[in-house]
């Protein structure tokens, strides 16, 4: 691995140097025009170039999107020379683990000494200036699409943000990426997904008719930002996964006016309080569904102070249909997510998640020699895993050489698939896996003759071509 990355504007310097990032010097606006150029550059082809617009409207703080938008981008952030090395790291962590339990898997893995040396040490960063009025409304924070907010007129996203919370003892620290709704200079609205540690803590805070201290990170490394993103199981501290990412710990700074730590090396911290009791609505918002969410009641937090750099970049992302910048972060959780599946179920080769799917737990698994009643069994592994428990599609090919892409894994569900036998549905009828293999009716494959393959190879230009 090469040197770990310590800041957002580390990450640029080192993008503009290997051409992957492109300045943008005219004037933009936030309100719908920033997206817009992002959306269309996140479509080119391998995912076009990180954005620096350095004159968004409204604003003297430059924003930086699709920063993680292609492979080789995400392999920088990770500081790793191919994506496949997170699967070898990860396979190695749970090296030592004689068998996994996936319920008490934070705790197995939190327990290693090979993780557990990546716990968090204290740091400061003298760089964070605290505002001394805090006001969101000077910040370049984007709205994405045209009906973003429109429920109650809040359209500006905080689109990239990583949400630290703890249980109301101090306990169970947790980093999450949450979209936060702008409602006003010293107003967020915070949408935490059902079940997520964000959401455990807050209910255990509305229990006790306390608000919850929230703090709300961006930039600074980004393997932070990738550990807040995944879905790591139970209560596993993020940052200290993130100091596995990296291969080092992390340095974690206290906030000014909650009891929380952020990592040093941010460009903005905005710190408040979740509202016990009340909510607000928030929505819609376009999502990579390719369609608005809907409207629905959320905690508010109340902002009690903001931290930031003098020349703080604001950091955001676009989600939408894909192609996006999420469906190239998502690979870095396929690689890790590999790992443990192949401790689950041996003879998983691969696992790939289609960018059409959107990743919607729902994946291409190939397998080792596969044979009849094999895919009907390890679907009923995985379906009780986290990763999988919601899969609306596992689809199983044969593991023989050909990538598993979804163009081909099409071809094959279509064309190798008995429907009396090889369409499995869970006992709730909502889940579906396709056995694709073709291992209940072994058939010769058409392959073009080695000597011929070599024969037209030579003489290829004699063709004519």
């Amino acid at each position: 691995m090469t040197a770990p990355i310590q800041n957002l504007r580390q990450f640029l310097a080192l993008l503009e140097e290997q051409g992957e990032l492109s300045r943008i010097e005219a004037g933009t606006d936030p309100i719908l025009e920033i997206a817009a150029i992002t959306d269309r550059v996140c479509k080119q082809t391998g995912g076009g170039r990180a954005l620096l617009f350095l004159h968004p409207k409204g604003s003297s703080r430059p924003v930086a999107t699709n920063l993680f938008g292609s492979l080789r981008r995400v392999c920088l952030a990770l500081g790793v020379d191919r994506i496949d090395q997170l699967t070898e790291r990860m396979a190695g962590l749970l090296a030592p683990l004689p068998e996994l339990d996936i319920a008490g898997l934070d705790r197995q893995v939190g327990a290693l000494p090979e993780f557990s040396r990546f716990v968090p040490v204290a740091g400061q960063d003298p760089d964070l200036m605290a505002m001394e009025t805090p006001d969101l409304g000077g910040f370049p924070f984007l709205q994405s699409w045209p009906g973003d907010g429109a429920g109650e007129g809040h359209g500006r996203y905080i689109t990239l943000p990583q949400v630290f919370t703890v249980a109301p003892d101090g306990t169970s620290p947790n980093c999450g990426m949450y979209r936060c709704q702008v409602r006003g200079p010293r107003e967020l609205a915070v949408r935490w997904h059902p079940g997520s540690g964000a959401a455990r803590h807050f209910e255990a805070y509305r229990r006790r008719g306390e608000p919850m201290p929230v703090a709300i990170a961006l930039g600074g490394p980004p393997a932070a930002l990738f550990s807040a993103l995944l879905p790591l199981p139970g209560d596993l501290d993020e940052m200290t996964f993130a100091g596995f990412l990296r291969g080092a710990p992390l340095e974690l700074a206290a906030c000014r006016s909650v009891p929380l730590r952020v990592p040093a090396g941010c460009e903005v911290v905005i710190e408040g309080h979740a509202e016990p009791d009340g909510t607000v609505m928030e929505g819609p918002f376009g999502n990579h569904t390719g369609f608005y969410a809907s409207v629905a009641p959320v905690p508010l937090v109340r902002v009690t102070a903001i931290s930031l750099r003098a020349d703080a970049v604001i950091p955001a992302t676009l989600v939408g249909p894909p192609p996006m910048e999420d469906c190239w972060m998502a690979a870095a959780w396929e690689r890790l997510l590999l790992a443990v599946v192949r401790r689950v179920a041996p003879a998983v080769a691969d696992i790939r998640f289609p960018r059409e799917w959107v990743f919607h737990q729902s994946a291409i698994i190939s397998l080792e020699n596969p044979r009849p009643g094999m895919v009907r069994e390890i679907a009923g592994l995985l379906w009780h895993t986290p990763w999988f428990r919601a899969a609306r599609l596992l689809l199983f090919v044969a593991a023989d050489g050909i990538p598993a892409d979804l163009s081909r894994a099409a071809w094959r569900g279509i064309n190798l698939v008995d429907d009396s036998l090889d369409l499995i549905r869970d006992e709730s009828g909502t889940r579906l896996a396709l056995d694709a293999t073709g291992s209940r009716a072994p058939r010769l494959p058409v392959v073009t003759d080695g000597a011929i393959a070599e024969q037209v190879a030579r003489r290829w230009r004699e063709y004519g071509f």
